[in-house]
């Protein structure tokens, strides 16, 4: 998040790109003013979006496809803005794309964008692109897609009270879901803030009420614990990443913190669909960083089976520090034989192993 006070105090020394960079951040945060609006027709504020929020929207996706390990060869991207989502996968080896959006320039950006990167490297790939209102019944395309993709754009939909935001998003993303072929997959992803973290799991276990099937990064088809935990609790992913020159100048100059890209996702599969979860069996995604009590004990939050739970070791323990303990990171896959139990979740022993 923007130091806000900073940005402002130093605004006059600001870049004309920076500058642009400012008013989307403090629009699509905060007040929200420019969420659902037209403002990618605005060439420079489009400018700033592609300099910036692309390239943190791409290192996202590039976490999230190696984490889940999603492959497509065909990707109908919702929402595609300047088409990050679409070159993520088009470096992981998609050909064919539909791109919709309601911003015929972003559209415009976003085929050229694809077409370059081919063109550049040999790649032979199909771009068909569609301007829509999201909000409006949709046209979709005559053929089916392995994978259809939303990020950074359900968040926009529908703006108001969260139950009826709910309702249109879930509305939209199962008739979207008319487009995807046989064994296809619905990636879904959100900013990590409290409330478009807690609303990307409300949709989730919406979509999973009507029989869809969570692939990732959950390990059960339970409701998210993190919902039931209460108001202040959410789940997001994050991880370090190379910061482009760009980006680096642009989050200097407004004071913006990127030393992680974070945010909140899943992939699932539609009613009805066989999805093998057997390499999810007994395993528990880690969901926090980690945390060191006034005890001396540090802990993780551990999300599986049982709910969500805490796992924690002495800072000092050496059987911990032994079998890789200190190194966990949010969102690794991990099994554990032989915790001790303790009140509130499980401890590290001296006979306990971790398991990646």
């Amino acid at each position: 998040m923007a130091n806000s006070g900073k940005a402002l105090h130093y605004r006059k020394k600001l870049t004309p790109e920076a500058e642009k960079l400012f008013v989307l951040q403090r629009g699509l945060t905060g007040a929200r003013s420019l969420a659902g609006k037209a403002y990618m027709e605005d060439p420079a504020l489009l400018k700033a979006y592609t300099d910036y929020y692309s390239e943190v929207t791409k290192a996202q996706l590039r976490r999230i496809i190696a984490l889940a390990g999603i492959k497509a060869e065909s990707v109908l991207d919702m929402g595609c803005g300047p088409g990050a989502l679409s070159m993520a996968f088009l470096e992981h080896g998609a050909s064919k794309f539909c791109l919709l959006d309601a911003s015929g320039a972003a559209l415009a950006q976003a085929k050229k964008s694809l077409k370059d990167y081919a063109g550049k490297n040999r790649h032979v790939i199909e771009v068909e692109a569609m301007e829509a209102d999201l909000e409006k019944p949709l046209k979709l395309p005559s053929i089916n897609f392995e994978l259809l993709a939303f990020a950074h754009v359900l968040n926009e939909i529908g703006q108001g009270q969260a139950q009826a935001a709910l309702k249109i998003r879930l509305r939209l993303v199962t008739e979207a879901a008319r487009a995807l072929a046989p064994g296809g997959r619905l990636l879904v992803m959100e900013p990590a803030s409290l409330t478009t973290s807690r609303d990307n799991m409300a949709l989730r276990d919406s979509l999973l009420n009507a029989g869809w099937t969570v692939v990732a990064p959950c390990t059960t088809q339970e409701p998210c614990p993190a919902l039931l935990a209460g108001l202040q609790h959410s789940c997001h992913d994050e991880a370090c990443w190379e910061i482009p020159p760009m980006v680096r100048q642009l989050s200097e100059q407004l004071c913006l913190d990127r030393g992680l890209v974070k945010m909140s996702w899943f992939l699932m599969a539609p009613t009805g669909a066989a999805v093998l979860q057997a390499s999810h069996a007994g395993r528990y995604r880690i969901v926090s960083a980690p945390m060191l009590n006034k005890g001396g004990r540090v802990r993780y939050l551990l999300c599986g089976k049982e709910g969500r739970f805490s796992f924690s070791a002495k800072k000092d323990d050496k059987a911990a520090m032994a079998g890789g303990f200190f190194g966990l990171k949010r969102y690794d896959l991990i099994s554990v034989s032989k915790p001790e139990p303790r009140e509130g979740g499980w401890g590290f022993g001296q006979n306990t192993e971790i398991l990646f």
